[in-house]
């Protein structure tokens, strides 16, 4: 490929010297819209159906999320209590299996409660969206370990 570069570069001239063929020009003009409509079609009709997909992908509800655990919970203060309830339920019937533990300890255990890291500045109903969705997802894990280790 470089030496055909380096031809064209130093014979750049004798290509200068003919006028193209009549026509040539109309027939690359049409060639160019035809081209130009296709990729016109792939540039509006392709994202368009994408941004389709994924909309219904976002509208769809969770299919594994079979139950709001913490439903009964409306503070942040009860919502959190409510999943420390269930997280205790659930060590208790991991019971002696050393593995489920070990694995509930990874799932459950937090150095600072994600209560206490939640900014002031946020109304009640804003911070127990976000608790009900953090620890709704987390007792989700739980359910799916409890479920799978029997």
């Amino acid at each position: 490929m470089k030496r055909l570069e380096d031809y064209m570069r130093d014979n750049a001239s004798a290509f200068d010297t003919e006028l193209p063929p009549d026509g040539a020009e109309d027939r690359f003009l049409r060639k160019w819209e035809a081209g130009r409509r296709r990729v016109r079609i792939f540039r509006t009709v392709l994202p368009a159906a994408a941004a389709a997909a994924l909309a219904a992908l976002l509208l769809l509800p969770p299919a594994d999320r079979s139950k709001d655990w913490l439903r009964g919970a409306d503070s942040p203060e009860g919502i959190y209590l409510s999943y420390m309830a269930q997280v205790t339920e659930a060590w208790e019937k991991a019971g002696p299996d050393e593995m489920l533990s070990a694995q509930l300890s990874g799932l459950t255990e937090e150095a600072i409660p994600l209560l206490d890291l939640l900014p002031e500045e946020l109304g009640d109903g804003e911070k127990s969206a976000i608790l009900k969705e953090h620890y709704n997802t987390l007792l989700d894990g739980i359910h799916l370990l409890l479920t799978n280790a029997k």
